[in-house]
């Protein structure tokens, strides 16, 4: 089996077997085992709760550092619309991205064009996901329906994010100039761990490879050592429609779709997307989901309060008045669907009914002679987990303290 990439690392050498991280996992991904700190790949999400509870610094972010950029002849970056929020509401975005050139990249994209651009394609396009649609700009999102709500994948938008769109044009671009691909370095300033193991997985792509992702905390006191104080002069090639992306709820306004709901936050996330499973919200057209607390803005990988920066990108935006008009995309668009959901998923039980059936029965069985506390002593956040594990042969019935101790007997 090919081993995933993911952008959620551990320090073994840091971790001593807190159990923190084990119960705050939203998806159970992570076991202790001699001690330490285990995470399962497969079931792994990227969404960093762990980095956010580890109080040793086990966890970490894996990313690109910005010394990466030297190996490319041309040298372009592709900041997130949360960038702009970093600084306060006093510093401009035009101010922000020349400090970037200084930095070394020889061009600042401007992402909020393909934000534009991918509002347009979402309102063309919402119906021909199956109701209610669930958008997909969120890595995490995407990687959280396939492996814990397969059922649903029909109702995620199959189109590119407008990170990947921005690539696309890049690309596209500096090959009509005689470049050769290679020599072509696309960098993304990300706001979380989960664009890095997406940024992973589309690199094998040609014309939408990214080749890496920086990450912003780490690039803002470079950034901040070229900004002035203040720039009073508004960049008017900032779309206000695209700034919109950087926060919840501000997808959902750039598209313009009314019937719809914004959830943030990874716990909210799975409540909808179970309800979603469970046919309780087919009434909705769309469906904004973002795992971090109020959207992009709360990105593990930034610096302000994520609810400071929404108040900075809502400032920001009302001293704009420029948004790009999209009025024809066909020579690009078949270029831009995405086969997300197309692509296998991996199913928590067996494909095979049958044996789905068996391994859940065996669940059960082992269920109901645990105690039912959760108390993690056996290295499993939960008692399902235990059980789930045990049946995949990652765990001995004996690993129960309570059971091993003879505190509790199977009278079966």
């Amino acid at each position: 089996m090919k081993k995933l990439f993911h952008a959620v690392g551990l320090i073994d050498e840091k971790c001593i077997g807190c159990t923190k991280c084990l119960m705050n996992c939203p998806v159970e991904a992570i076991r202790v085992k001699n001690g330490k700190a285990v995470i399962y790949n497969e079931k792994c999400i990227d969404c960093g709760e762990c980095i956010k509870v580890c109080p040793y610094g086990a966890h970490v972010a894996i990313r690109n550092s910005l010394e990466d950029i030297t190996r490319y002849k041309k040298k372009i970056v592709i900041p997130s619309v949360t960038l702009y929020s970093q600084f306060g509401k006093q510093v401009e975005p035009a101010a922000i991205n020349e400090a970037l050139l200084k930095l070394g990249f020889d061009e600042v994209f401007d992402i909020t064009f393909a934000c534009d651009i991918a509002s347009e394609i979402i309102k063309k396009d919402i119906d021909k996901a199956e109701k209610p649609a669930i958008s997909t700009l969120c890595p995490t999102v995407i990687r959280l329906v396939e492996t814990e709500y397969p059922s649903i994948v029909s109702h995620l938008v199959k189109m590119l994010t407008p990170i990947e769109i921005s690539a696309l044009l890049i690309r596209e671009k500096y090959q009509s100039q005689g470049y050769k691909n290679e020599e072509i370095g696309i960098f993304f300033l990300t706001p979380c761990p989960s664009w890095v193991t997406k940024i992973s997985e589309i690199s094998k792509n040609e014309n939408i490879r990214i080749n890496g992702a920086i990450s912003i905390s780490d690039i803002y006191p470079k950034l901040l050592k070229h900004i002035k104080s203040k720039n009073n002069e508004t960049n008017s090639h900032i779309s206000k429609t695209g700034l919109l992306w950087a926060y919840s709820g501000g997808q959902c306004e750039a598209i313009g779709v009314e019937n719809s709901i914004s959830v943030d936050g990874i716990k909210n996330v799975i409540k909808v997307l179970s309800d979603v499973e469970n046919g309780r919200l087919d009434d909705i057209d769309y469906i904004e989901v973002l795992a971090c607390p109020n959207g992009c803005a709360g990105g593990l990988l930034l610096v302000e309060n994520p609810y400071n920066a929404e108040r900075i990108t809502k400032s920001i935006i009302d001293k704009l008045d420029f948004t790009y008009q999209i009025h024809d995309f066909s020579h690009i668009e078949s270029k831009l669907v995405s086969d997300e959901g197309e692509k296998e998923v991996k199913y928590k039980v067996p494909v095979d009914f049958e044996s789905a059936v068996k391994m859940i029965k065996s669940m059960n069985n082992i269920i109901n002679i645990l105690p039912g506390t959760d108390c993690g002593l056996c290295g499993s956040p939960s008692c399902k987990a235990f059980a789930e594990d045990v049946v995949k042969g990652l765990a001995s019935i004996e690993d129960c303290k309570f059971i091993s101790s003879g505190g509790f007997k199977n009278e079966g």
